[in-house]
């Protein structure tokens, strides 16, 4: 399963959020999780709209070691992110300020940069939690 949005405007962050919600709890994800990745996708997005102009977010289903989870994938066609790593764990910036790329590294579970010809494509990981078998 996978689902591809365009982001054009600030406006279009709204439906993709929904949908990503509703994509979450389909996948068992909880409240919690929920909010966490719906936060994550907003703060991605809106870095594509200030930063980019326009982009494309895929939120795919992934199944890897005996694990499942969401995959939020984003790629701009900005001028690029040389430093992602140092921008998401506050090495760069004033003290006390945080980006929105560092609330994305702290919500997810992982979260790197893939190399791209031009602009910037992140991705970002979140796992389901395994849950006990309450019989």
């Amino acid at each position: 399963m996978y689902k591809t949005f365009s982001i054009n405007y600030e406006w279009e962050i709204v439906n993709i959020r929904s949908e990503a919600r509703e994509i979450a709890k389909e996948l068992g994800f909880d409240e919690l999780d929920q909010s966490r990745i719906v936060q994550s996708i907003s703060e991605l997005a809106s870095n594509v709209v200030q930063h980019a102009e326009k982009g494309l977010i895929t939120i795919s289903f992934v199944d890897c070691n005996n694990r499942r989870g969401l995959r939020i994938q984003v790629q701009d066609e900005g001028p690029g992110l040389v430093n992602l790593e140092e921008v998401a764990k506050g090495k760069t910036g004033q003290v006390g300020e945080t980006s929105g790329l560092q609330h994305v590294y702290m919500l997810m579970d992982e979260f790197r940069q893939i190399p791209v010809e031009s602009g910037t494509c992140v991705e970002a990981v979140k796992w389901l939690k395994n849950k006990p078998i309450i019989s």
